[in-house]
Parts: structure tokens; C-alpha cells; sequence
């Protein structure tokens, strides 16, 4: 059945790219070799002369009373007291011509001279973005840009992506080249998720001991205003609570005693404390709009003798409401307009199998499962917030009848509606190479049902390094300014051009590779699933899940952790263990010659890349971090042989590998290391569930399967008498333990 399922879901991947490789961009193209994120409304290329490089001396303002914030190649212009060649000409119009939007704006290269004018400041802000990518590319390639009238502007008002701080924190002056970065290709917010990594004030315990003050979160949502991002900030809650009610003070606020993910929803209480925390986090972001207050996966409430006979009179979907609309007129009286995730009253009305996981359903199975349904959603309508935006989310392939059943609906009601697409996958390490289509697919059907804003998440359950989600990131400023315009391969080459230069082009498989290899490393030592799995965790966890029932949250078991991994050879029976793992033997033997492809690759990118350079050195660590599971696979193999030559060959290269694994590990900390902090200070406290990423105060969350495994090979050894092997072999993982205690 997972066959089938596989099948199905990569037959539309394949679909989509089919598709889009045929679609049409505008009718003028700008010529190679430039190339523009996200791709203009409209270019008609003129006559007459080009402008090279080093023509334009100076900018004159006309209507504007400062200069924008300026890239790294206009900021260098001077200033001019009139416009003429040489001089590049901003003007704030209220001509016709110009575009409604005050983020449309016309770029205009003729004579010598350039004129950009748009009825905003933000339009001002974009068109300098194109033109700064131009100059970029005429830079690099020494060809001069030709004679070009650009008119653009966005299809969609409110183009974001989201900032999920929950499970680590980079340096604040990572967060300011972001937004440089973000800013470059008109994105224009960002939902910054906080959970406990803001300095709370009213509520000093919730923060962690390294997180941001709120004067810093101010100066860096200026900073982040001047170049046209709004900052807008999500605090959790219903559920996803762990971050607060993990703290005693807090506990008499549980749904349940002992579970810590949910609030209760009619305790005063519970109000009191979100309420401060949201004061603190509108506080930090000042002239932003939005307050995003979470109440996604919420889990189990109703329960409580504070909410029982509410929820059994009313129901949960009431229950739920009454939070939600609690919440959100606390939102509205601070002058934000709320925002939340919608999956809750699709769930309570029996709906989101079909809304999120429909794309097996036949549309004869959808109109059935919506008849039952729908009723059940209608008859509560007038309880929704009315002033609230509904993010509806969906990380999957979005064309199937139940997604546009959920969007028919809010068509249908008149709701606010935002989507909420994703740039990370489940492995931790790589996103996968499906994200773009699925980015562009989701976002192009939100476009035809004419809705107005898109974010783009970055969850951080198993905190993957930041730049991998950045390709993501880029697809959504790309699809967001400029559905339909550039097909799935137009992308990545402009992708690769922006981001790193344009001897970059033609790498575009590089991070389907990457994705392969670290599937193989997420799965390669657990019998079954993965090692995200929460049943494959190597730790007791306190059965914190929102999909958990009540009875199973206090289950206390002994567990073997060894019994998550799989076994290792058995020298009274040579052959056997490579014969029962022979399938994924193989597969280790693929990914050990696909790593020998993609780090020459690797190697080669990061010499040619004329910008951004750390992002490939990221993905370089990375690979060779991963590469040690299929190697340490491979040597195991050549242990498991009758042949005692092969055999003491094969110890030696288990000693190879163990010693290659402390280097990459190494190696991966020193460059995750330059920009996020690495571990938290000794006295935060533990905020431990299902999330793989929690059940560690440090990044060696990664590599919890080899802290257990490598010791497990270690005693096999020695059991065995592995000769002139084993004293090598401890050195490997200093201070690694058998125990769950989580601890290096």
C-alpha cells in the first residue's frame, strides 16, 4: 500500500514538471545572461544603446525625501542635482502608466540613463531590487544590459516566510543579512514564530536564557521596515504549549496534569498568561499588522472538570471557538488583526483527512465524506472570529478534490484566507526536491481562487540548518511576485545564477542527490521508519504527541534502545546478516558512488561561486556528515565473510569509518556553529517530546543513533576479538553511553 501511495504521489510530481517546463513566461524575455528573481510582469526590449556596468554615476530623487536603502552595487552611486545619462533617476508618480500597486513600479534603460517610478516608496524599494540584479549580471558576464522597459508589480499583496525559533537560535546578525537577502527578491514579511526564544517581560520565565531581548527584536523590525518586511509574531497556543507549561508555575494551566502540550481553554488563567505574552510580542514588533496566535494540533481538551460539560454540551469545535475567539479579540483590541491555523475546525468537523491528505480520495469519496461534514462546519460559521485570517496550510501536492472542496468553502463564506506552503521536508538534513513544484503548484491554485496572501513555512521539528530552507524561501518570492511566469527549470537556473553566480548553472540535480543520500541516512539504521520516528526514539519520552489519547500519555515501559537499531553480524553464521539486509546493503553501495558525485560537485560550486559561498560549504558538511552510514554499512559487510582476509580487512575499514565520523562531526559543529548557537546554557529547562530536536540541549540530537550504534559495533568487536582493531575503535564518540540519558 505505501508502494502505491509512493507511486501516485511521485506520478503527479511528474505531472506538474512536464507541465511547467512547458509554460510560457512573458512574451519579451530579457536576454541570456540575465536573469531576474522573481521574473517582471512585463519587459519589452527597445532600441538603443546598452548600458554597461560602470555607466551609471549618480541617482537624483524626484518626490522622494530620502534615498531607499540601496544594494551593494546603487549604494555606491552618488548623488545628482538633475536626471540625465549616467544617472539613475527614482521618482514617485501619480501617472496612469505607473502600476496601481504601490509595490508595481516601471524600469526604464534607454540613452544612457535609468528611470524608475512607482506610486510607493515599496515600488521605488523593488525596482532598485531588479536593477541591482541586472548591474549583477552584467557585472559578472561583462555584457552590457539592453535597452529595457520592465512594468511590474505583484500578484499577491502579503508575500511571506516564516522564522521557526523553537528548537535552536542563530545569531541576531544572521536574521539581518536574512532580510537583506529576503528583501532582494521582494519578499515583503516574515511570521516569526518565538515559542520561549523571546525575553519576555511580563513573563521572564517563559524566555530562554539566550533569547532575544525585546529591544533587539525592535531594532532588528526597523531594520527589516526600512527595506519594506514586515515583522509579524506567532506565539503558540492552544496547543503546542510545552514551551510554557513545562514550567511548575504554569501546570495548574493544563488541559490534563500530566501533559503539558495543551492549555485549558476555560481557565481565566490561561488568558492572563497568553495575553502578556502577546503584549511582549507585539511590543517587539512595532507598526506590524499581524498576530499570529498558532492554534493548530491542539490536541486533547474537553477533558478537564473546567471544561468537561462545556465540551459535552457544546462540542469540541465550540470549545475550540471559544479560545479562538477569545484570543482574537485580545488581538484586535491591541489594533493587530489576527491570524491562526485552520486545520482544528476541519478536524472537529470530520474534514481533514480529505483536506490534507486527499489526494487519494475520489472525488465520488470526497462529496461523500463533505456531505457528512459540511453541516457540521456551517452550523457553527457565525462563532468564527470575523476580523480573523484563516492560514490554511497544506505541504503536500494541493490539486485533489478535498483541497478545493476547503477552498470552495472559504470562497464560498467570504472568509479572509491566506495559504501556507512549506520549504522543509522530514529528513532534518536536506529538503526534499519536490518542494518547489509543490510551492509553485499550491500557490498557483491559491492565485486562481484569488487569494491574496502566501507564507512559506520553515518548521524547525528536527532543526535542519537555515540555509538549507532558503532554496524554498526563493521559490515562494519567485511564484508569490510571479505565478505562472517561469517553469521549474527556469528556477533553478535562475536560482543558481542569483544565488552564486552564473558559472553555477547546471547543478540543478545536486540537491535531488543530496535529498537521496539523506533519506538513506535517515533511515539506514532503524529496522523500520526512521530515525524521527517518535517510536524509533532513543530516549523515554513522555508521550507528548498531539494525536495521543489520553490513556497512552502515562505509559512507563523499560525499553531496550538497542532494539531501534538493527542488529550487526554474526560471526557463527558468515553471509547471513548481508543477506538480510542485503536490499539496503545495496542502496548503501548506491549512495557511497552518489557522494562521490555530488562532493566533487560540492567542491566545485564552492570554488565558482561568485556570492554565498557558506551555503554550499553548509550542504558540504552536511554530505560528508551523512556519508559515514552508508560507509559504516559497507564495512560491516565486508566483516560479515567466511574469507579472513576480507574479514580483517573489513575491521580495519569499521576503524576507518568510526574515524571519519569524529571529523565530520566536527567539522558539521564548526559550521553550524557560525551562524546558530550550537547548545543551550545549562540551565534552561528541558522541553522534551516528540520532536527529534528536543530530545537534546544541543545539535547532537543528530547523531543520537550513532552515539548508541557505534559502542554496539565497538562491544561486537571486542566480543569477537577483533584483532589490533578494538583499542582504536574506543576512541571513537569520547563519552558515549548505552543510556537514554540524552547526554553527550
Amino acid at each position: 500500500m505505501k508502494t502505491k501511495k509512493f507511486f501516485n504521489f511521485s506520478f503527479v510530481i511528474i505531472i506538474l514538471l512536464a507541465v511547467t517546463t512547458k509554460e510560457l513566461a512573458a512574451s519579451d524575455k530579457l536576454p541570456d545572461p540575465f536573469k531576474i528573481i522573481p521574473e517582471p510582469t512585463q519587459i519589452e526590449l527597445k532600441g538603443g544603446s546598452n548600458l554597461n556596468f560602470k555607466d551609471l554615476k549618480s541617482i537624483h530623487l524626484k518626490g522622494i525625501e530620502k534615498r531607499p536603502v540601496l544594494g551593494a552595487l546603487l549604494s555606491r552611486l552618488v548623488d545628482a542635482d538633475e536626471e540625465g545619462k549616467g544617472v539613475l533617476t527614482l521618482i514617485l508618480s501619480t501617472s496612469e502608466s505607473v502600476p496601481d500597486s504601490p509595490e508595481g513600479y516601471i524600469l526604464l534603460i534607454s540613452a544612457g540613463k535609468v528611470v524608475i517610478s512607482s506610486r510607493g516608496e515599496a515600488g521605488i524599494f523593488y525596482g532598485c531590487q531588479t536593477l541591482e540584479q541586472l548591474l549583477e549580471d552584467a557585472w559578472d558576464t561583462n555584457t552590457p544590459i539592453p535597452a529595457t522597459k520592465i512594468t511590474d508589480y505583484p500578484a499577491y499583496s502579503f508575500r511571506a516566510v516564516h522564522f521557526d525559533v523553537k528548537h535552536h537560535l542563530d545569531h541576531i546578525n544572521y536574521y539581518y543579512d536574512s532580510i537583506d537577502r529576503l528583501a532582494r527578491y521582494k519578499i515583503n514579511a516574515i511570521i516569526f514564530e518565538f515559542e520561549d526564544k523571546l525575553r519576555y517581560k511580563r513573563r521572564p520565565s517563559v524566555g530562554a536564557p539566550q533569547a532575544i531581548s525585546i529591544d533587539e527584536m525592535i531594532a532588528l523590525t526597523q531594520y527589516a521596515r526600512d527595506r519594506h518586511i514586515e515583522i509579524n509574531p506567532l506565539v503558540q497556543g492552544l496547543g503546542h504549549a510545552t514551551f510554557i507549561l513545562k514550567h511548575p508555575e504554569f501546570a495548574h494551566l493544563r488541559e490534563l496534569e500530566n501533559n503539558r502540550w495543551a492549555f485549558c481553554p476555560m481557565d481565566e488563567g490561561t488568558y492572563q498568561l497568553l495575553f502578556d505574552l502577546y503584549l511582549d510580542a507585539i511590543e517587539a514588533t512595532p507598526g506590524a499588522r499581524y498576530l499570529h496566535v498558532g492554534g493548530d494540533e491542539i490536541g486533547n481538551i474537553g477533558l478537564c472538570h473546567r471544561c468537561k460539560d462545556f465540551a459535552e454540551k457544546e462540542g469540541l469545535l465550540a470549545l475550540n471557538l471559544y479560545w479562538l475567539n477569545k484570543v482574537c479579540s485580545f488581538a484586535e483590541q491591541q489594533g493587530r488583526i489576527p491570524i491562526f491555523w485552520d486545520d482544528m475546525p476541519f478536524k472537529y468537523a470530520g474534514l481533514w483527512d480529505s483536506v490534507h491528505r486527499g489526494q487519494q480520495d475520489s472525488e465520488e469519496e470526497t462529496a461523500k465524506i463533505w456531505q457528512q461534514g459540511l453541516p457540521k462546519l456551517n452550523k457553527m460559521i457565525e462563532m468564527f472570529p470575523q476580523n480573523a485570517v484563516h492560514m490554511n496550510w497544506n505541504y503536500r501536492v494541493t490539486r485533489y478534490p478535498g483541497n478545493y472542496r476547503v477552498l470552495d468553502w472559504y470562497r464560498e463564506q467570504g472568509r479572509k484566507v491566506m495559504i501556507a506552503t512549506s520549504t522543509q521536508t522530514t529528513t532534518g538534513l536536506m529538503p526534499s526536491a519536490d518542494r518547489v513544484p509543490i510551492i509553485k503548484m499550491f500557490i498557483e491554485l491559491a492565485n486562481e481562487y484569488g487569494i491574496n496572501g502566501v507564507l512559506c513555512t520553515a518548521w524547525d521539528d528536527a532543526s535542519p540548518h537555515i540555509e538549507t530552507y532558503w532554496r524554498g524561501f526563493i521559490a515562494t518570492a519567485e511564484y508569490s511576485w510571479a505565478p505562472n511566469r517561469k517553469n521549474i527549470d527556469q528556477f533553478y537556473s535562475a536560482f543558481l545564477q542569483r544565488e552564486f553566480g552564473p558559472a553555477c548553472i547546471g547543478y540543478e540535480s545536486i540537491f535531488e542527490d543530496l535529498y537521496q543520500t539523506a533519506v538513506f541516512w535517515n533511515e539506514a539504521f532503524n529496522p523500520s521508519g526512521n530515525r524521527r520516528s517518535i517510536d524509533n526514539a532513543l530516549l523515554e519520552l513522555p508521550g507528548l504527541a498531539h494525536w495521543k489519547k489520553p490513556s497512552e500519555l502515562t505509559v512507563e515501559k523499560q525499553i531496550n534502545f538497542k532494539e531501534r537499531l538493527i542488529d550487526l553480524p554474526d560471526f557463527s553464521k558468515p553471509g547471513a546478516w548481508s543477506q538480510k539486509y542485503e536490499q539496503r546493503l545495496k542502496q548503501a553501495e548506491e549512495e557511497a558512488m552518489r557522494y562521490k558525485k555530488t562532493s566533487k560537485q560540492l567542491t566545485e560550486l564552492i570554488k565558482k561561486s561568485r556570492r554565498n559561498r557558506f551555503f554550499w560549504q553548509v550542504f558540504q558538511v552536511i554530505n560528508d556528515f551523512q556519508v559515514t552510514t552508508p560507509h559504516l554499512l559497507l564495512a560491516l559487510k565486508m566483516c560479515d565473510s567466511e574469507d579472513k582476509e576480507r574479514q580483517k580487512a573489513g575491521f580495519e575499514h569499521v576503524s576507518t569509518v568510526l574515524s571519519e565520523f569524529d571529523s565530520s562531526w566536527a567539522n558539521l559543529k564548526h559550521v553550524f556553529a557560525k551562524i546558530r548557537f550550537i547548545s543551550y546554557p545549562e540551565n534552561y529547562v528541558k522541553d522534551r517530546y516528540y520532536h527529534i530536536a528536543s530530545q537534546r540541549e544541543d545539535i547532537s540530537f543528530m547523531k543520537q543513533v550513532e552515539e548508541l550504534y557505534h559502542p554496539m559495533v565497538r562491544e561486537w568487536l571486542a566480543e569477537f576479538k577483533a584483532p589490533n582493531v578494538v583499542n582504536v575503535l574506543w576512541l571513537d564518540v569520547p563519552g558515549a553511553t548505552l543510556s537514554s540519558s540524552g547526554k553527550n
